[in-house]
């Protein structure tokens, strides 16, 4: 890339119970083609200490505080997607970045959800998993690992609960791409998301599980170079 050519900017939001660090691979694999911009919700990541959120409105504004400067597109996966179809939403329409969302279906084909609560760590994993997220095995049989994860799994379906029904008819004045691993058996009705755009709404099936950035980095990484590339 030439020194006077000006690089992308794409804000990066990771799915549920993930820090900013979850894209490490692909951020390697985008180098400097891209300025990634990574966002790191309260309780996620280096903001550990912080008390996770549950309201989809409040963790919209704190992703726009963390966008200090315009963006030409907000990459979300799983959870990530729903958080970045909102943020969008609140983006004045004269320039409103391109979503690019992966590893979920369309919040307006979304299952109803329930606000019955989780009151341990196996509840609140099969909840997750119900809802097309995923846990490490890792983290559920080492015990320490198991009771610091519960309260941020609890919290993040919380968060989840309410960030479909934030979203469900949210349509948004910018095209919309989709990734979806062809192994990730949670996803239904992709092509809907044309029903959240007044744009156009592409689709593709990349090779990989739900947790698509961390199974094919090199392909995600592609699709973003694709999308963003000059048309």
């Amino acid at each position: 890339m030439s020194p006077d050519k000006v690089r992308p900017t794409v804000a990066f939001i990771p799915p549920s119970c993930c820090g900013a660090g979850y894209f490490s691979r692909v951020r390697r694999l985008l180098g400097a083609r891209i300025d990634v911009l990574p966002v790191e919700l309260p309780g996620h990541g280096r903001r550990y200490e912080e008390a996770c959120l549950t309201d989809a409105h409040s963790t919209v504004a704190d992703v726009a505080a963390q966008l200090d400067r315009p963006v030409d597109a907000i990459y979300g996966e799983s959870l990530g997607a729903y958080i970045g179809l909102l943020s969008v939403a609140v983006i004045d329409g004269d320039r409103q970045p391109l979503l690019i969302v992966a590893s979920n279906s369309p919040p307006s084909v979304h299952p109803d959800t329930t606000a019955e609560d989780v009151d341990s760590l196996q509840s609140a994993v099969a909840a997750l998993r119900a809802m097309g997220g995923e846990i490490p095995e890792s983290v559920l049989t080492e015990p320490a690992l198991a009771r610091r994860a519960y309260p941020l799994i609890r919290d993040d379906l919380r968060l989840s609960r309410a960030f479909v029904e934030a979203t469900r008819t949210i349509k948004v004045a910018t095209d919309i791409v989709v990734l979806g691993g062809t192994d990730d058996t949670a996803l239904i009705e992709l092509d809907a998301w044309s029903a959240h755009t007044t744009g156009s709404c592409e689709v593709t099936r990349l090779p990989g599980g739900h947790l698509l950035s961390a199974a094919n980095p090199a392909g995600v990484a592609a699709a973003v170079l694709r999308t963003l590339a000059p048309r």
